[in-house]
């Protein structure tokens, strides 16, 4: 498991580059996120979270599971 928490960036770019870090890739060689979850749901629902709201989805081959900013690849 690998955890990574969302600051000065977008919780998109979060995503992506904690996945690529798993992975030893380039983010840039990722299928774009936007093809398996709505980029703007997740925002909202992340920033509406409440400490025990969590949203999961499989993203490259890994489970991501984001709460608030906090985002955890498996």
């Amino acid at each position: 498991m690998r955890t990574a928490t969302a600051t000065d960036e977008s919780l998109k770019m979060t995503i992506v580059r904690a996945v690529a870090a798993v992975e030893t890739e380039d983010p840039q060689s990722l299928s774009p996120l936007g093809d398996v979850v709505d980029l703007d749901a997740l925002a909202d629902v992340a920033s509406a979270a409440d400490g025990e709201t969590q949203v999961a989805f499989s993203y490259a081959g890994h489970r991501v599971v984001v709460s608030g900013s906090t985002v955890e690849i498996y």
